[in-house]
């Protein structure tokens, strides 16, 4: 089954999958995106059959210089879950905000290009609320601590991977 949803004018598509899990119904989302090889290691990603970026790995694995490395994309594509995840939440709980913007941090342990592994994850949010005051910051703590929570990334990683969070206000 595809899904579709209005999002600033644009129809964007997914594909949902309802299953069975222990007898309940679980709402699967499925994402895609593809890598098609250009030239030498370069790589030219496309997200719903648009150009997205071309990557290339960092040249200390025989990459070229000047690309984004497919692992900053990631980062980038974190940081951006985040930032949604905490708009929704704040949207609900009435939190208004003049900007939010969010860093990811990956960490990355490499032994040869044969064994590279994700050490730790660290979001680092900023955030400006439309009225700073006390009240509006304790909202904006709780909104904070639901997005940890329900951290998709965490949720599924578990404790594999150590995710840490941070939020500043601007």
């Amino acid at each position: 089954m595809v899904a579709a949803d209005a999002v600033a004018g644009n129809l964007t598509r997914y594909t949902v999958h309802i299953r069975k899990d222990e007898g309940r119904s679980m709402l699967e989302l499925v994402f895609e995106g593809t890598a098609n090889w250009k030239s030498g290691t370069e790589c030219d990603l496309t997200v719903k059959g648009k150009h997205i970026v071309t990557v290339s790995p960092p040249p200390e694995f025989g990459g070229k210089k000047g690309y984004c490395v497919p692992e900053e994309i990631f980062a980038a594509s974190l940081a951006s879950c985040m930032n949604t995840l905490f708009l929704l939440i704040a949207k609900n709980s009435n939190l208004k905000l003049e900007n939010l913007e969010t860093e990811a941090i990956l960490k990355m342990s490499a032994e040869g290009i044969e064994k590279l592994i994700f050490t730790n994850i660290h979001f680092n949010m900023k955030v400006k609320l439309a009225k700073d005051d006390e009240r509006e910051r304790k909202k904006a703590n709780r909104c904070f601590e639901i997005a940890q929570k329900i951290c998709p990334l965490r949720q599924s990683w578990g404790e594999n991977v150590p995710i840490t969070f941070e939020l500043n206000f601007q």
